[in-house]
């Protein structure tokens, strides 16, 4: 059956809806995610408040959507990363510094996203806050175990069992050592980002795109027994 067009109405509403969120996210590009304001959205757009509450029903909401859309922005920056080069490796540095580049380029999206409940889905918009966020994760896990199986001990039980918990709904077909390594290594670049938006590194006088590039190493030394870390 062929998808019926929207009516007029309903084409009015997803354009003021997405003027809304254009709003909000030049909002979160500037000062933030601390710093929207429902108020100003509507002195924005000569909306009374009434008015926006009905398309969006509290600051958190809004702040919600705009996390589904920085998620979804971020896996398709991955996503077109990873399919750019030859090599398994090539891919994972790809996909690595696609992921800090990005971060770098939008670093109030990248906290709304990463340094927020907003962005974790835990208490808002869960259903598709989670989905949104696996892809990125999908792309990093499959870089992952294109380049070769982790050494090292074996997963604990109890862990392991949390993550195959975590993984039953990501459809990620993989064995668990990678799943828990793509976790591991996800957090750790993670946190040097966090550090480098953050400037917490500027005292030490390192620079944190060479440390990035070291973590990067050693993580493809971790797997890279299949290809070689250098391929």
């Amino acid at each position: 059956m062929a998808e019926q067009e929207p009516t007029r109405r309903e084409r009015i509403r997803r354009r003021t809806v997405a003027e809304i969120k254009a709003a909000a996210m030049d909002q979160v590009r500037e000062s933030g995610s601390e710093s929207l304001s429902l108020n100003a959205i509507a002195r924005t757009m000569a909306m009374s408040m009434a008015a926006l509450y009905r398309y969006f029903d509290s600051r958190d909401a809004l702040l919600a959507d705009l996390a589904v859309d920085v998620h979804l922005d971020l896996a398709e920056a991955l996503e077109a990363a990873a399919g750019r080069p030859a090599s398994p490796v090539a891919r994972v540095r790809a996909v690595a510094n696609a992921y800090r580049e990005w971060a770098l380029a939008h670093p109030h999206a990248y906290r709304l996203a990463h340094g927020s409940t907003h962005g974790s889905g835990r208490d808002h918009a869960g259903d598709r806050i989670v989905p949104a966020a696996q892809r990125s994760m999908a792309v990093l896990l499959a870089v992952v175990a294109e380049v070769g199986r982790p050494s090292g001990p074996p997963v604990p039980a109890g862990l392991e069992r949390q993550i195959l918990r975590w993984n039953s709904g990501g459809h990620h077909d993989l064995p668990v050592d990678v799943l828990r390594f793509g976790l591991v290594w996800w957090s750790r670049l993670h946190g040097l980002i966090s550090l480098e938006l953050g400037e917490h590194l500027a005292a030490t006088g390192i620079d944190p795109a060479l440390l990035y590039e070291g973590e990067v190493d050693a993580m493809l030394a971790g797997v890279g027994h299949r290809y070689g870390a250098t391929a």
